[in-house]
């Protein structure tokens, strides 16, 4: 996990019911539970009492191991650790694999009965890319008129192909997510053509771009 990431925390009794955040900044309560990741209350984003949401504070320094505690309602859960690295990239997709991907500028998802065509700009959303180049407060949402970066570039590869990024950064109003602006090559073949992110020699996972010329 990288510092920023969003995770979900599953168990039992993690809250008395179900509840979700309203808007950002991210509050640390919800529900009545909280969590402490490394002694830092993490911004919660959903409570149920299976299943908690949460972000991992940026404050933390990747490389070292953190405890995770639970309270609801005053009872604690049993610390459990997770390591931190700098960067762990992930590609939000369907059960299925399919990327989730929007197409600019009308912002209408790529499916595979609507597959991208070569030459279309896409827009890509992502977890764990990590510290930015202008930092953003732990549940905070990222600013509208600034473009932020992640301090470690990432890399884009389609069907193996190294494919040039127009934009990577935090989404401008949302927390803790960050987004890939591309074109989808002219070359590009048709079919279900395999999408990675690497950053730092770290692979995403392995996703699927429907694309059809």
């Amino acid at each position: 996990l990288a510092p920023g990431t969003i995770v979900a925390i599953y168990g039992s009794n993690l809250a008395a019911g179900t509840s979700q955040a309203s808007g950002a900044p991210v509050a640390t309560t919800l529900g009545g539970s909280s969590v402490l990741v490394g002694g830092i209350a993490a911004p919660l984003f959903y409570v149920a009492p299976g299943q908690i949401n949460a972000q991992i504070p940026f404050e933390l320094t990747p490389g070292n191991r953190y405890q995770v505690q639970v309270n609801s309602a005053g009872a604690l859960s049993t610390p459990d650790s997770i390591q931190l690295a700098s960067v762990s990239p992930g590609i939000a997709a369907l059960p299925s694999g399919q990327v989730i991907a929007q197409r600019y500028p009308d912002n209408s998802l790529v499916t595979e009965d609507a597959p991208a065509k070569p030459g279309d700009y896409l827009t890509i959303y992502l977890l764990g890319l990590g510290a930015t180049d202008q930092p953003v407060a732990t549940g905070a949402a990222s600013p509208a008129g600034v473009l932020i970066h992640p301090l470690i570039a990432p890399t884009l590869t389609l069907n193996g192909n190294t494919v040039p990024i127009a934009f990577a950064g935090l989404t401008p109003g949302m927390v803790g997510l960050y987004q890939i602006n591309f074109q989808v090559p002219a070359s590009a073949p048709a079919g279900a053509l395999k999408l990675v992110v690497s950053q730092a020699g770290t692979d995403s996972n392995a996703t699927i771009l429907p694309v059809k010329p």
